[in-house]
Formats: C-alpha cells, structure tokens, sequence
C-alpha cells in the first residue's frame, strides 16, 4: 500500500457547498491545509446548466477566479471510493490514503435512471453535469435534432424544456403524475405552468412514461409509451430525479437514511466527519421533518455552517427551506416551503389570480410558511425573507399580496433587518 498522505480538512466532493466551507475554513485558520477532491475537471454553477445550453450565459464559474481565489487545493478527476469515519481516512480509486483532521462529505446527487429497453446506444441524457449538457449541445448539433423527449415533469425536466425552448425545438414533455411539479406546485399553479409550456409549443403528455426507446440503424427515432402511443424524436433526457450520492459510504461508520445524516452543525453521526449540500439529510425548517432539500441556497448555508465548525466554531444550521425557481418561455415561477398543506383547520391561504398572474400565500397562526407566485415574481425575495426569518404577518396581513406591497410595507424593525441584514433571496 501507498504512503498515506495527510490534510487538515478534506472536502470530499467539489461544488457550491465544499466552496462555501473552504471559504469559512479559510477565515477562521489561515494556515490549515484544505485539500479537495473531486470525480469533475471543474467547478462551476449547476442552476446555470440550462442558460449554457440554450445559449443565454456564456459561463459557468460563479466561484470567482478559481486560481487566484480558490481556497483550497484541488485534486481533479479524482474519485474517493472508501471512507473511514471512526479512522478518519479516505482511500481513492488509484489506491493512495489520505488521512484528515476533519471531513466533509458534498458528494452531492446523482440521476435517477431506470432501467428502459433501447436508452444504450446514445441519444439518452440525463441533465444534472456540465458534461452532460456538453454531450447534449454536441449529439443536438452533430444530428441536427429537432424533435427531443424530456420524460419527467419535475424540476430537472422543466429546466431542460427550459433551456429547449431556447433553442427552439419541438418538445414533448412525458410525467406519470396527475400534473406537473407536483411537490412544488398546487394544482391550479400547475394548470398555470401547463398553460405556459402549451404557449411555447410543448406537448405535455400526464398519466404516462416511456416503456422503451426504439433505434433504426442505431438511431435513436422514438419512444413507445406505456399507453401504447409511439413519440418520434431524435434525442431523450430522463430527468425523473435525483437521489444523494451515499452508496460508497457502505462502512463508512456514518448514518445514512436517504441522505447523511446530520445535526444542526452539519456533522454527521461520526465526530469530526461533516455532510452538506445534497447529499445532507437536514431539518426542514417548515415541517420539521428530515428531508434532502437539493436547492442552491441551502447548499450554501449548508457549506459555510459546516466550514465555521469544522474550523472549532459552533455555528448553527437553522433547517432548510424548499425553494425552486424557473422560467418556461415569458413565464416565471417561484415556489417556496409548504405548498400543499393538509387541511386540517391549521393553515390558511391568501390568493391573488388574474391573466396570467398567480399568487398564493400558505399561512400558518401569523407567520407565512408557503407561497407559488407564477408570472408575476418582482417581490418574491420579500416573502421567501419573511417565511426564511419567522416574521410575524399579522399587523400587515390585509396588505399581502397587494400590488403595492413591498419593503415600505413593513414595520420598520423588520425593514431595517432587511436593508441591513441578509438581504433578499431569490
């Protein structure tokens, strides 16, 4: 066996939550090693996958310079294939060990991919990876595809038929469910999405999945669907989900569930060993149940609570909070936290609908813990600040949802928080 190298913190795994922890790390001890290693050549923006690909950003980077500002030392193309908690090393996939003083777990997620006759063979993606949409811009132009298959309709699958749209191709969007992101949207918000995607020419087909991928030559050229229909199309993306990256933890020491488990400081089962970004199993912050929250913005908080601590502070992470956000064609939509309440007499809601404008508050006693806004998302940032901080509604509670509504609306402790505080997400 190899020699067995040391660091002082290891980040397993290289995306938005292991840059936000060197960054922490790197405040608080400026001359601890922090080595990263990573399965990619690069780090870059995965919410940005879809504006690459249809041609609406010219970059992905949104770490900064990477060279000059990078906190860490980064080995690329580098896969860790077996952790030891309680030992507190890693082995790699050419053999060599590194052992570490503290450890975060940010292997992320990996697509789901069911097993469907005729996807070998090519023109099949997924669509979570920069390589991913680089061999789909090449397989689209060396084909010269007009007609393409995004089977799923959750997030993933709308933000391709976002970037699609872009490109102006023939869609037809394939969901087993009733309608359409169903864990982010109400049924009428759905409806409103729906409507959008007709707008810009995509077929939505519900209730239905593809049974198997059909080739002439070797070519992919259509789909049979479980309803017997047959869809021609020259390229297919499955995106029906993602699920945490844990499979190579098996003996690991660390509690899994769907995803890694931690607690409020990030740091899983095993001391020392830390988990963040979509492959931390977290408190939501609405229910209060544990869930894996795959979104930018936790990922980040997730990332610099887990960097304070791993550098001996005690910072607290104050539970995730869903938050989706995406564009289909001139339609914009924003959804965030609870949704779809139980109606059980607890939850109130507050709606405004005209044209295409659709706004929805889910509240619970006097604080907001929900809202989908379709079309109409200026003010977003404002509600998603009030339901991320608690704030209590009621003595404006008549003016929510108002087309007026803004910061000047509220009292003026919350507004000064909001100016001089956290600022607006979204």
């Amino acid at each position: 066996m190899s020699e067995t190298l040391r660091t002082d913190y290891l980040l397993i795994g290289f995306s938005v939550s292991s840059w936000f922890a060197a960054c922490a790390l790197r405040e608080e001890d400026s001359s601890g090693r922090i080595l990263a290693v990573t399965e990619e050549d690069r780090v870059y923006s995965r919410p940005l996958l879809s504006y690459v690909l249809g041609n609406r950003s010219n970059g992905m980077t949104y770490f900064g310079d990477v060279v000059s500002e990078n906190p860490a030392e980064v080995w690329w193309n580098c896969a860790v294939e077996k952790l030891d908690g309680p030992g507190k090393w890693v082995e790699l996939a050419d053999g060599r060990r590194v052992a570490f003083g503290k450890a975060l777990v940010a292997t992320g997620g990996v697509p789901v991919f069911p097993p469907i006759p005729g996807a070998e063979g090519g023109g099949v993606f997924t669509f979570t990876r920069v390589d991913d949409m680089e061999r789909m811009a090449a397989y689209i132009d060396q084909h010269d595809v007009e007609d393409i298959l995004v089977l799923g309709g959750g997030f993933i699958g709308l933000k391709t038929c976002e970037a699609l749209i872009a490109l102006n191709k023939r869609i037809t969007l394939v969901e087993l469910a009733p309608r359409l992101l169903i864990n982010m949207m109400d049924q009428t918000g759905s409806r409103y999405l729906e409507k959008a995607l007709l707008k810009e020419g995509v077929e939505v087909v519900l209730e239905d999945t593809v049974e198997r991928f059909e080739r002439k030559e070797n070519e992919l050229c259509s789909s049979v669907l479980k309803s017997g229909r047959s869809l021609p199309h020259r390229l297919a993306v499955v995106a029906i989900g993602v699920r945490p990256n844990i499979s190579w933890l098996a003996g690991s020491g660390l509690q899994v569930n769907r995803g890694v488990l931690v607690n409020a400081h990030q740091e899983t089962s095993c001391p020392g060993v830390f988990a963040a970004g979509d492959v931390a199993e977290t408190m939501n912050m609405i229910t209060g149940e544990r869930s894996v929250v795959a979104v930018w913005p936790e990922a980040v908080a997730q990332g610099k609570v887990a960097g304070k601590n791993m550098a001996g502070k005690h910072k607290t992470y104050q539970g995730s909070l869903p938050l989706n956000a995406v564009e289909v064609g001139e339609t914009a939509i924003v959804s965030a936290g609870l949704v779809n309440p139980p109606d059980n007499g607890t939850y109130v809601t507050i709606i405004r609908e005209e044209r295409d404008v659709y706004q929805k508050l889910v509240l619970k006693e006097d604080r907001i813990v929900g809202l989908i806004f379709v079309g109409d998302i200026e003010k977003a940032g404002i509600y998603v600040h009030l339901i991320r901080h608690r704030i209590p509604v009621d003595s404006f509670r008549e003016k929510l949802l108002q087309p007026d509504f803004g910061i000047i609306s509220l009292p003026l402790n919350f507004r000064k928080h909001m100016v001089e505080g956290a600022g607006i997400e979204v």
